[in-house]
C-alpha cells in the first residue's frame, strides 16, 4: 500500500499481484481529515424555522428509495408510513430498500412516532450520516444499540422505550454536530457529540448537508407525523 498525504487529504493506492496470473489489482481510494469538533451548541439560543411535513399521510411524494435497485417495502396505509418485510420460502433473498427525503439538511429538530412489532428493527439517519436506532429493546438493560441511541457511539443515559406495539415518539436535535434524544418524553441523550458517522451512512463528510433516511432493509416498520424544523442561522 502506497499512501501520500496532500494537507488534510490522505491518498491510499493498494496494489497486489495476482493469485490466479500475470499482472496486478490496484485501487485507489482517498480520506479527508474530519474536522474538528465545535464546541457544545447553547440550545435555549438556536433559532428554527417554520417546520416542514415530510410525511402527513397522504402519500411518499418528496421520499425515494437510498438504492433504486433495491426491492420496495414502503407504501402508505391508513395514513401511516408502513415498511413491509418479507422473505418467501425457496426463493431467492429480497434486499429490502431503504427510503430517503429527496430534500437535504443541515441542523434541524426532527419529530416523528414510529410503532415496532416485537423484534422489530429501524432507524432514523440525520443527514444521512448519524443513526438514531428503533429497535424493540424494551426490558433490556442500558446500550449503545437500543432505542434512541446513536448506533454504537451514544448510550441513552435512562430506558424509556415502550413494549412493542406501543406508538413511541422521538423527538431528535441535531446542531453543531451535537444531538439531543428525547425519547417518550424523557431526555436519553442531551447534547452529546456525535465521533463519527455510523454504519449505513450514505457518506462520510460530516461537513456536507444530507437527507433523512429511514431503514427498511431489516423488518417491518411504522411511522407518522414526521416534521422538521430547520435551524435558522
Amino acid at each position: 500500500i502506497l499512501a501520500l498525504l496532500d494537507g488534510d487529504t490522505l491518498k491510499l493506492t493498494s496494489i497486489k499481484a495476482r493469485d490466479n496470473g500475470p499482472g496486478e489489482d490496484r485501487a485507489e481510494f482517498a480520506g479527508r481529515r474530519e474536522p474538528a469538533m465545535p464546541p457544545a451548541p447553547d440550545l435555549a439560543q438556536v433559532k428554527f424555522g417554520k417546520p416542514i411535513q415530510l410525511f402527513a399521510g397522504k402519500g411518499l411524494t418528496g421520499w425515494r428509495l437510498t438504492d433504486p435497485k433495491a426491492t420496495s417495502g414502503w407504501s402508505v396505509k391508513d395514513g401511516l408510513l408502513v415498511n413491509e418485510v418479507s422473505q418467501e420460502e425457496g426463493k431467492p433473498h429480497k434486499n429490502y430498500g431503504n427510503l430517503r427525503t429527496d430534500q437535504v439538511f443541515e441542523d434541524f429538530n426532527l419529530t416523528l412516532e414510529t410503532r415496532l412489532a416485537k423484534g422489530g428493527n429501524s432507524g432514523v439517519y440525520l443527514r444521512g450520516i448519524y443513526e438514531v436506532q428503533v429497535v424493540d429493546s424494551f426490558g433490556k438493560p442500558l446500550d449503545p444499540h437500543n432505542m434512541g441511541a446513536i448506533y454504537s457511539r451514544i448510550k441513552p443515559t435512562v430506558s424509556a422505550e415502550k413494549r412493542p406495539g406501543e406508538w413511541q415518539t422521538m423527538d431528535i436535535t441535531l446542531v453543531d454536530r451535537h444531538v439531543t434524544v428525547v425519547l417518550n418524553g424523557q431526555r436519553i441523550i442531551n447534547n452529546q457529540p456525535v465521533l463519527g458517522c455510523t454504519g449505513g451512512a450514505l457518506s462520510s463528510d460530516v461537513t456536507r448537508p444530507g437527507p433523512i433516511y429511514l431503514q427498511g432493509d431489516h423488518t417491518g416498520i411504522e411511522y407518522r407525523n414526521i416534521v422538521l424544523k430547520p435551524v435558522v442561522k
